[in-house]
């Protein structure tokens, strides 16, 4: 297990029992068939979930896409095939004691779980929680810009731009924020931002 496959900090020792992915087989001419782990891939992480969520095992509750910064914060977008399952809910489990097993296993790292859905505005919007997000207009296949309120800018950032690094991972798109607070240029700026937030309400379904 290379020093770049480890969470920041760990040192194992001879005779250590590890959890980690198998990241790469392959045959090197000195020592023959070699095999290199991993504990800061994102499927180490989807992996230890599935060990400790039945849900997930079980097939209820599948896992769309996930996103790290090994030792830090992660994200992970969750589906419930199963009306009677909430996904979210049943991944961190009573008073947290799932999610919390699984962060205890890497160091402590936090993990935010949301709910996916297929519309890039409503996921992206989502993936920046905690801030809460006014809406997201989407620029080509790989752009969004997110309108938000002056004092959700810091919560949509995160310490040292975490969360916002996060939300870009998970959601393959490179995400600009716009604040409604900032100075326009004219009443037609001011009209059009009314108008996009109109346009998240209406896809959230609220009035």
């Amino acid at each position: 297990m290379p020093r770049k496959n480890r969470i920041k900090g760990e040192k194992f020792s001879v005779g250590n029992v590890v959890k980690s992915v198998i990241r790469k087989v392959y045959i090197d001419k000195s020592h023959g068939i070699r095999v290199e782990l991993s504990r800061t891939s994102p499927k180490f992480l989807e992996a230890i979930l599935a060990l400790e969520v039945p849900e997930i095992q079980d097939g209820m509750v599948v896992i769309n896409k996930s996103a790290r910064i090994p030792g830090e914060r992660a994200k992970v977008a969750l589906t419930s095939v199963h009306p009677n399952v909430d996904a979210v809910g049943a991944t961190v489990g009573t008073k947290g004691v799932r999610i919390n097993a699984v962060s205890k296993e890497l160091h402590n790292e936090n993990i935010d779980c949301i709910e996916y859905s297929t519309i890039p505005e409503i996921f992206i919007a989502r993936a920046l929680s905690p801030a809460i997000i006014s809406s997201v207009k989407m620029v080509g296949d790989k752009k969004a810009i997110v309108t938000l309120q002056s004092d959700q800018k810091s919560k949509a950032i995160g310490k040292n731009g975490v969360n916002i690094r996060l939300a870009s991972m998970l959601c393959g798109v490179d995400i600009e924020l716009n604040e409604i607070g900032a100075s326009t240029s004219s009443n037609g700026d001011k009209n059009g931002e009314k108008e996009e937030i109109k346009d998240l309400r209406a896809l959230f379904g609220e009035a």
